[in-house]
């Protein structure tokens, strides 16, 4: 039940549109309307909603920590993806790209060698290199990150799949992708796939995370040589406009004329379309998401009843998130975060310990955890 892709269409097999279907039945909830989508989105912290303020006697720690405080909450949802049915066959990394313009730190020498060192050997990074990468130059954090996931897959035996959460913000709002690495078959090179929840074929609409994950490919291939894992020459974009689709329409003659006017906009849930998509997919044991997302995209355009479906199991996926991370929810958020960020601790040099300090961080509807060490 897999489906082709035939140039610029993929041909849905009726076997992975019924797969997916079921999946879409399951754990769905019921939702009034558009807006109640939103809040939902904006309740459950997927869209990024956080602030965090920290003290630390030294700025290069507090720096760090904080790049990695933002991290284990992202990987709050992440580890939504790991239990999904299958989840454990794809490679889920706690890792995130931000694509975003801003201020960047050098990557220390030593640094840069261990991590370098450790793609190599396919070794785990600690939770400050991690750290350093991920508040290192653009174009470094792309390429590490990249190379990085893919050897963490192999040496874990999830390496048929890889998938990592872009992100960046566009004016007063965030807009989620994602980029997903498949292993190659047959011999032939693995594919690198950018989904945009927005874009679509024969739409103007330029689309940055494509250009910024290819441009990292040679370096990426260079940097696991040796280690028998195989990466495409460039990056593949995809999509079929969900989140437009999932939105609202309204029509409208225009004036003079018997013209009828048709305007979609989309409600501003994007990375839950992409948490969607990601969720099918490990769901259904598809081999790859272009095919769940074609799937998806055919289900919503048979009408009102197969777009009310999508919605409906956004939402449940949203409020199953939001009851997780509540006071009496089995995974209540300060109690989640201070379990990873003590992980992390028992890897800090002593000099950071010794010094101490505090974190807090606020997520949405308020959720509060307060961090010190």
């Amino acid at each position: 039940g897999i489906a082709t892709l035939l140039g610029p269409k993929t041909v849905i097999s009726a076997s992975l549109r019924a797969h997916v279907e079921v999946a879409l039945r399951s754990g769905g909830a019921q939702l009034a309307d558009g807006q109640e989508l939103v809040r939902l989105y904006q309740d459950s912290g997927l869209g990024g909603e956080a602030s965090l303020k920290a003290s630390a006697s030294d700025k290069e720690t507090l720096r760090l920590l904080l790049v990695l405080a933002t991290q284990r909450m992202r990987d709050l949802y992440v580890d939504d993806l790991r239990r999904a049915p299958n989840g454990r066959a794809v490679h889920f990394p706690h890792l995130h790209i931000d694509l975003q313009r801003r201020n960047f730190n050098t990557l220390p020498e030593n640094v840069r060698a261990s991590v370098e060192s450790k793609i190599r050997k396919m070794e785990k990074w600690t939770s400050l290199e991690k750290a350093h990468v991920l508040s290192a130059k653009h174009e470094l954090t792309i390429r590490y990150v990249l190379a990085y996931a893919l050897a963490r897959a192999k040496a874990t035996g999830r390496d048929g799949a890889t998938w990592i959460p872009l992100g960046m913000t566009t004016g007063s709002t965030g807009h989620a992708n994602a980029v997903c690495l498949l292993a190659g078959r047959g011999g032939e090179p693995g594919k690198v796939l950018v989904y945009d929840p927005n874009w679509a074929l024969n739409q103007d609409h330029w689309v940055h995370s494509q250009k910024a994950i290819s441009d990292a490919l040679p370096k990426v291939k260079r940097l696991l040589e040796g280690t028998g894992v195989t990466v495409a020459d460039r990056a593949e974009l995809f999509g079929n406009g969900l989140q437009t689709s999932l939105g609202s329409m309204s029509q409208k003659k225009a004036w003079f004329s018997s013209t009828v006017v048709t305007t979609r906009r989309g409600f501003p849930i994007c990375g839950a379309v992409v948490h969607l998509l990601a969720t099918i997919w490990v769901t259904t044991g598809a081999q790859s998401p272009i095919d769940v997302e074609a799937a998806l995209a055919d289900i919503i355009a048979s009408g009102e009843d197969g777009k009310a479906l999508v919605q409906r199991r956004i939402a449940g996926i949203l409020r199953t998130m939001d009851a997780r991370l509540s006071d009496r929810g089995e995974e209540e958020f300060a109690t989640s975060i201070k379990k990873r960020l003590d992980n992390d601790r028992k890897q800090w040099p002593q000099e950071v310990l010794s010094s101490g300090g505090s974190i807090t961080l606020t997520g949405a509807k308020g959720r509060v955890c307060a961090y010190s060490w």
